[in-house]
């Protein structure tokens, strides 16, 4: 039987794993040198497991939003006129994705950071074939995590948005999540990106576990990590490159299949828009409840 562990707390998901060790005094150390509260917990395998769980913060429901013009503003100034209206159309898209769902179920679990935003859009191959574009943009805003919740969701409707800059005539196929076609096909994308961005800040965790005959970690949403599947064995930094890599890869293909389903495939060798053409095309060219793309 597969022994497995969990990456958020079983009974708090706002705390994640921070160590591991083969008895509670391996946890000492650790914990007396955490930044926020923690909880433990033990397997009882043949050869137990315990885990020492760390939480930065609470999270907040929906109903704590409050994200009026002057706060963006206040949290964008400074920033390139690309970034900021890129911020301002993320924040309509997160307020439409709430809209649509039940506030007390949208949990918001970090602050704002329109900073990463702005090195998003600094890491896409501005240009090149729509694929690797929108690809590349949905991958890099997912990675640096802007948000406080919905950066999978908001991503790929911005990614919508970039395929439109190209051909404003571009419909999205039915990706709503009431919408069983979104479990069939956008879901597994989701899924993986997330195990994906797990294993990339996790790895030298992940490796500790595996020698202690882990096979799997479990974070939230039921998402299974088998650590077999995943390179484990290298310093942060390289995991840091090489995930990222990795992930980019998945969402470029993600994008691909968007367009076959779209009946687009046409739209797969044709060139990507430039940073400028995508910016004023969010800033002039979209008139729309966003409400529609969730």
């Amino acid at each position: 039987m597969d022994r497995l562990v969990h990456y958020h707390h079983p009974c708090d998901d706002t705390f994640s794993l921070a160590y591991c060790g083969e008895s509670p005094a391996d946890l000492d150390d650790y914990r007396s040198d955490a930044d926020g509260p923690t909880k433990s917990l033990g397997y009882p395998f043949e050869t137990p497991v315990y885990l020492l769980f760390e939480g930065t913060h609470s999270a907040k429901t929906a109903s704590d939003l409050e994200y009026d013009s002057d706060f963006v503003e206040d949290q964008i100034a400074g920033q390139p006129r690309p970034t900021q209206i890129v911020a301002f159309r993320l924040i309509e898209l997160l307020e439409a994705a709430v809209d649509v769902r039940e506030e007390d179920e949208f949990r918001l679990y970090k602050e704002f950071e329109p900073e990463q935003i702005h090195e998003a859009l600094q890491n896409v191959s501005w240009g090149e074939v729509l694929p690797t574009v929108a690809g590349e943009l949905l991958s890099n805003l997912v990675l640096r995590h802007s948000l406080p919740n919905a950066n999978h969701r908001t991503g790929i409707a911005l990614a919508q948005l970039c395929i439109e800059t190209v051909d404003p005539s571009f419909k999205m196929p039915s990706t709503h999540v009431d919408d069983e076609t979104w479990k069939e096909w956008i879901d597994p994308y989701i899924v993986e990106s997330k195990r994906i961005i797990t294993v990339r800040r996790n790895n030298v965790r992940f490796k500790h576990l595996a020698e202690l005959d882990v096979d799997l970690v479990e974070r939230k949403g039921g998402i299974r990590i088998r650590l077999s599947d995943y390179e484990l064995d290298m310093y942060p930094r390289e995991a840091l490159r090489k995930y990222a890599k990795i992930h980019e890869e998945h969402c470029v293909d993600l994008i691909t299949e968007l367009l076959k389903r779209a009946d687009r495939s046409d739209l797969i060798t044709q060139s990507g828009p430039t940073k400028e053409e995508f910016v004023e095309y969010l800033d002039t060219g979209v008139d729309r409840d966003f409400r529609e793309l969730f």
